[in-house]
């Protein structure tokens, strides 16, 4: 089966920030070696907790031979000091505003060691710039135009209420969703037409339809432009018919759907406000409304969670066939600057010393679980891994499917 590739949104916005005269190129180390000879006069480097080791020694490489070095992303966000060891600048948070003064300082010979916003000042994403997404079109990163990059991000909104205690994106973008104007998101999706024709459209929001009003005129423009797209929600929307006709009609193929856990103990307290806890008597309900209108739900599971036992991987596995359902099944993570690593350090239940941040792959027992041993938890693991990703189980959601969109013809 083939790989799903995305190119960084980070680095395109970052790019589209930069002034015309100066010449940008992006090279995704997947697809292409990264050149350190190469005449570079600065290097900007975007990365998460799990390739944060690997960005390290790029960064590394290139500062030996005198090259500028600059980090962003969500691991530098949450740990700025440990980033500014390895690189020259480091740029906390969102870099709209923060770019463009880096490079000033920088031509003039001043540049800072970090830049930040003040606390609690988030963007206004409608001055947010084109990404530039005419960097793809026959870029190094494209050694194959029909297989790489299969989806192309579009960020339409940013911001999160949930606040769920694993995760980084109300520390980073804060708790209420700010949006962009239709017309940018329409803009965006013509520069991809143009540059990268073909692809999916990935919405790499957290929550794509926290506003409802909002996320209407989206799909009226997304069924306009007639472009096949996946996103993440929440899974609130099952209850609402008029949005699921909209969404199919829109061309949405599936929509990530954060679960977590089926365990009313291990919701209790993931978000301050106990949404996802009150959301879990609808799961199966707006899960089977979904699909009906012919969107695939694609659901994500945590395991490891502290009122996990051996029992939750049978579970979570009956739940997802018994619902024709594929997903994403992750280990509990603590990643820096979430509440969950707060926690477990202060439990002292670290099963490594610090930094362990290339164990942070959502593959790998990081720490010690309550209700199962870390060979029970890696065994079950791997267990329900193989039984949700098999031929069968493929063949079964497929037949399902068909069903569904021959009824939707």
């Amino acid at each position: 089966m083939k790989a799903w590739y995305s190119p960084p949104l980070s680095l395109l916005t970052i790019a589209g920030l930069t002034p015309p005269a100066i010449d940008v190129e992006i090279v995704h180390e997947d697809f292409a070696p990264i050149d350190y000879t190469a005449n570079y006069d600065l290097v900007g480097i975007t990365a998460m907790t799990q390739t944060i080791v690997r960005a390290y020694q790029i960064a590394a490489e290139f500062r030996a031979r005198g090259v500028y070095v600059v980090i962003g992303g969500s691991h530098a966000t949450m740990m700025p000091q440990e980033a500014a060891s390895h690189a020259d600048t480091v740029v906390v948070g969102e870099a709209e505003e923060l770019w463009p003064r880096f490079l000033q300082d920088f031509q003039n010979g001043e540049p800072q060691q970090i830049y930040r916003n003040t606390a609690g000042h988030y963007i206004d994403l409608t001055t947010s710039p084109l990404p530039r997404y005419d960097l793809l079109s026959g870029s190094k990163t494209l050694l194959d135009p029909h297989y790489f990059y299969n989806f192309v991000p579009v960020q339409a909104s940013r911001g999160c209420p949930h606040d769920c205690e694993f995760c980084l994106v109300t520390g980073i973008y804060g708790k209420k969703p700010r949006k962009k104007t239709i017309l940018q998101v329409r803009n965006e999706i013509a520069a991809i037409k143009r540059g990268v024709p073909n692809r999916l459209i990935l919405f790499a929001d957290d929550n794509l339809f926290t506003d409802r009003r909002f996320a209407k005129e989206l799909l009226v423009a997304l069924e306009e432009l007639k472009v096949r797209w996946i996103g993440q929600t929440d899974i609130a929307i099952g209850a609402d018919e008029e949005l699921l006709q909209q969404i199919y009609r829109s061309g949405c193929l599936f929509l990530l759907i954060g679960f977590e856990s089926l365990d009313p103990q291990n919701l209790s307290g993931m978000n301050r406000n106990d949404w996802k806890l009150r959301q879990l008597p609808n799961y199966e309900a707006h899960v089977r409304r979904i699909q009906e209108h012919g969107i695939v739900v694609f659901g994500s599971f945590i395991f490891g969670l502290d009122h996990d036992n051996q029992g939750v991987f049978s579970r979570v596995v009956d739940f997802m066939n018994r619902n024709q359902m594929t997903g994403q099944l992750t280990l509990a993570t603590p990643l820096p600057g979430s509440r969950m690593y707060e926690r477990l350090k202060e439990e002292d239940r670290f099963l490594y010393p610090e930094p362990f941040w290339e164990r942070c792959t959502f593959l790998d027992v990081t720490f010690r679980p309550k209700g199962m041993t870390k060979e029970q938890l890696e065994d079950g693991f791997i267990w329900a891994y193989r039984q949700i990703f098999n031929e069968r189980a493929f063949r079964d959601r497929s037949a399902y499917f068909k069903e569904i969109y021959k009824q939707q013809a």
